[in-house]
């Protein structure tokens, strides 16, 4: 896989977008606070998109994205507060093997170069995307998702689990036959469901002829004893 749409984002690897107008590649997290209460931001490419998927059921699978960062230390990465402005070394990578994060945690950017500054050749700017038919929301992500370790959740379907959920919560396979027996019986509920519903309704446009009837009747009956 080499392409992936998720959070208002299209995401390349870096081969994929190499020599194209767009680049898709560039990618940053957010990491833990540091001494001074900012919050660390790592900038990177991506090099591998991965579908992990798990055996059994209910099926279930989880995308990361394998990643080459640069360096977040203040020798990698500069970030002028006062202009809003960062930098990242592209020369400099980051030493820990920490390469893969969740897809849903990923936001993306691209690196602009300087064409006049020589002083600058090493150097990129970092410039933000905005997500595609999203709302931004800040300080959405409070968990230092690259420092600590990875946790794959189980993303399992509320109303599913509740159905499904054991008194000790314990959840059994079922089988597919099994899953169509359940789905047949569903089906006959709901025909009995709709036969019950038309056969009172009948019911009900019978009881109201009855009641016109003797309504007749009895004007009938005032109409002979007048005359």
């Amino acid at each position: 896989m080499n392409k992936y749409c998720i959070n208002g984002f299209k995401f390349q690897t870096e081969e994929v977008s190499r020599n194209k107008k767009t680049n898709n590649s560039g990618v940053y997290i957010q990491g833990d606070v540091d001494g001074t209460g900012q919050t660390i931001e790592y900038y990177g490419v991506i090099q591998e998109i991965i579908e992990v998927r798990y055996s059994g059921w209910p099926n279930k699978k989880i995308v990361l994205f394998r990643c080459e960062w640069f360096d977040p230390s203040h020798r990698g990465t500069k970030v002028d507060h006062q202009h809003n402005i960062i930098e990242v070394k592209h020369t400099r990578k980051y030493r820990s093997y920490d390469p893969f994060i969740i897809a849903q945690h990923a936001k993306q950017v691209y690196y602009a170069s300087y064409p006049l500054r020589r002083d600058k050749v090493d150097w990129w700017v970092v410039i933000k995307s905005k997500p595609v038919g999203r709302i931004e929301i800040d300080n959405v992500l409070d968990v230092a998702y690259q420092n600590d370790i990875a946790i794959v959740q189980q993303q399992v379907d509320v109303e599913l689990e509740t159905t499904l959920q054991h008194p000790q919560h314990i959840l059994e396979e079922v089988s597919d036959d099994e899953i169509l027996n359940v789905e047949e019986e569903i089906s006959e509920n709901e025909k009995m469901n709709h036969l019950m519903t038309k056969n009172g309704t009948i019911m009900k446009m019978k009881q109201l002829r009855r009641k016109n009837g003797r309504m007749m009747e009895l004007k009938q009956a005032r109409r002979n004893s007048v005359e």
